[in-house]
Parts: structure tokens; C-alpha cells; sequence
């Protein structure tokens, strides 16, 4: 009965947060802790297994666009593997702490909430010397990125887009391509240091994931997401983007109030 929750929870959260651009992995975090009774850094590992088996549907649908991106993709590739693997050391050490883990979670929320409800600029041939920062820039933002969402089990795509398009200037096609790809590294990597960490008895345990919570939640996810590409052919993104952000502010925000309490 279980793997049918994860399974539907991972389809209804792929089809909500896929045409937004956005891991499912960040409300799937909920659902495990609240609805699935799971606990610890496993709760992490398991939301990275989420996107190791959801993401590639994204990758394959991206693919053509990624002829050119070539080279930034290697670049948040070699910076994502090191932080990923201590975004995992850092969750089953020092995050262990609950309390924490939820007050970094509530602050995720929040932040990604609020980036869905600000108004998306349409994508637009970038004017010239709008795009800023060098590949250096490019690998300190996508080893912050890969680092907290190693940690948190999100896989950091979501947190490096903003940064690449509002900051950087980056069209959001392109943006994409990268952020997918920082998320798929990281959640690859960081599931495996979560599962030799739990293997040799580094840090808090369980460590490693919920390998039948996981596959469900994913495969789940992988067959919303193509839901979701579908929905938002009817609905348009708009709404979506303001369903989306105003569920996930208020979760971040019950997390936040919890800590208070």
C-alpha cells in the first residue's frame, strides 16, 4: 500500500512542478516526512533515487537544445561531484539534527516558492554583454547548489536556475539544459555517498535510501512528468507557476512556523 502512495504521490507532484521546471524532488520531501512516516538523512537519499529514475525523461526531452551547452554542462558536471558528496556528509553529520534539517528545508521551500510566483520574463535573444560571470562563476554556482541539494535531497537544478537566468542573464532554454544536468550529477553522486556512508557507519544512519520508495516515487514522477507536459498545454504555465508557488510557500512556511512552536 505504501509504494502506491509513493507511486501516486510522485505522479501528482511530477505533473504539478515538471512543466515549471521544477524537481518534484522539493515537495516529495513533505510527503516522505509527513505522509510516508520516513526519517533521517534516508529521507534525502531517497528523494535523490526520485530524480536518478525521473530526471532522464527530461534530459532525453532536452537533448537537442544541449548541442551547444556542451562545455558549460562538463563544468557544473566536475563541480557538482566534490559538493555533492559533501552536501551528503554535511546531512548525515551536522543535519542530522531534525530541527535544522527542517529550518534549512522551510528556507528552501520558501525561497523556490517565491521564485514561482515572481513573474517569468519570456525567453529573448540576449542583448549583447547581458550575460554575465565565466565558467569559473558558472562552477562556484552550480557546487553551491549541488552541495545544499545533496544535502537536502533535491539535486540543486532548481536552485541554480534563477541564478543562471535572473543573475547571469541566461535565456531559459539554455538555463535548463544546465540546471537538469547539475541535478542529475548530484543526484547520482550524492545517492551514492549516502549509500557507502551508510555502509561503512559514517554519520547518522539510516543513510541509505528506501530502494522500493524511492522507484516508486520515481517511476511515478517519470510518467507525471509527461502528464504534466500535457496539462500545461491545456492550462498554460501561468497557472501552474501560482498554484505551485503558493502550495510550496505555505509548506515552507508551515516548517518554518513548527520550528516556533
Amino acid at each position: 500500500m505504501e509504494l502506491l502512495v509513493a507511486a501516486l504521490a510522485g505522479f501528482a507532484v511530477a505533473a504539478l512542478t515538471a512543466p515549471v521546471g521544477v524537481s518534484g524532488a522539493v515537495l516529495l520531501l513533505p510527503v516522505q516526512l509527513s505522509a510516508l512516516g520516513m526519517h533521517g538523512p534516508q529521507v534525502s537519499a531517497t528523494n535523490l533515487l526520485y530524480n536518478v529514475v525521473a530526471t532522464p525523461l527530461g534530459i532525453a526531452r532536452l537533448a537537442r537544445s544541449a548541442r551547444g551547452n556542451g562545455a558549460e554542462m562538463l563544468v557544473v558536471t566536475a563541480a557538482a561531484v566534490p559538493c555533492a558528496v559533501a552536501g551528503a556528509a554535511v546531512r548525515v553529520t551536522w543535519l542530522s539534527d531534525p530541527l535544522l534539517f527542517r529550518g534549512l528545508l522551510g528556507v528552501v521551500l520558501l525561497g523556490t516558492g517565491v521564485r514561482l510566483l515572481s513573474p517569468s520574463r519570456r525567453d529573448a535573444p540576449p542583448r549583447p554583454g547581458r550575460e554575465r560571470g565565466g565558467r569559473r562563476l558558472l562552477a562556484a554556482a552550480a557546487g553551491g547548489a549541488s552541495l545544499v541539494g545533496a544535502a537536502v535531497g533535491i539535486g540543486g537544478g532548481s536552485l541554480l536556475s534563477p541564478l543562471l537566468i535572473g543573475v547571469a542573464g541566461w535565456i531559459t532554454a539554455r538555463a535548463a539544459v544546465v540546471a537538469l544536468t547539475t541535478t542529475f550529477t548530484t543526484s547520482v553522486v550524492g545517492l551514492t555517498a549516502y549509500a557507502v556512508f551508510d555502509r561503512v557507519g559514517f554519520g547518522a544512519a539510516p543513510a541509505a535510501p528506501d530502494w522500493e520508495t524511492g522507484l516508486a516515487l520515481g517511476t511515478g514522477g517519470a510518467l507525471g512528468s509527461l502528464a504534466g507536459i500535457a496539462l500545461s498545454r491545456r492550462m498554460g504555465e501561468r497557472p501552474l507557476r501560482l498554484l505551485l508557488g503558493a502550495l510550496v510557500c505555505l509548506t515552507g512556511a508551515v516548517y518554518l512556523a513548527g520550528l516556533l512552536t
